[in-house]
C-alpha cells in the first residue's frame, strides 16, 4: 500500500499530519494552560495512536489556566 502513494501524496499526508499534531498544543497556548507541556506530550504521543490526540484535544480546551500577572492584586 505505502509502495502506491506518490511522493506529492505522502509530502500532502506528512504536512496534514503534522498540521493536526500542532492543534492542541496551539489551543492550550492561546489559552495559556498551566500544564502546556503536559499538553504537547500527550499530543505527541496521540500523533502514533490517535486515540491521545482527542485527549490532548479535550485537555486544551478544559485544563485550567493561568492567571495574568497584570489581574493580580498586590498584597498588604
Amino acid at each position: 500500500m505505502i509502495s502506491t502513494i506518490s511522493p506529492i501524496e505522502l509530502l500532502i499526508l506528512v504536512s496534514i499530519a503534522l498540521l493536526a499534531l500542532c492543534v492542541p498544543p496551539f489551543i492550550a497556548y492561546r489559552r495559556r494552560v498551566e500544564r502546556l507541556g503536559l499538553v504537547i506530550v500527550v499530543s505527541l504521543i496521540g500523533v502514533v495512536t490517535g486515540l491521545f490526540w482527542f485527549v490532548a484535544l479535550v485537555m486544551a480546551v478544559s485544563m485550567r489556566t493561568r492567571v495574568p500577572a497584570s489581574t493580580l492584586r498586590p498584597s498588604g
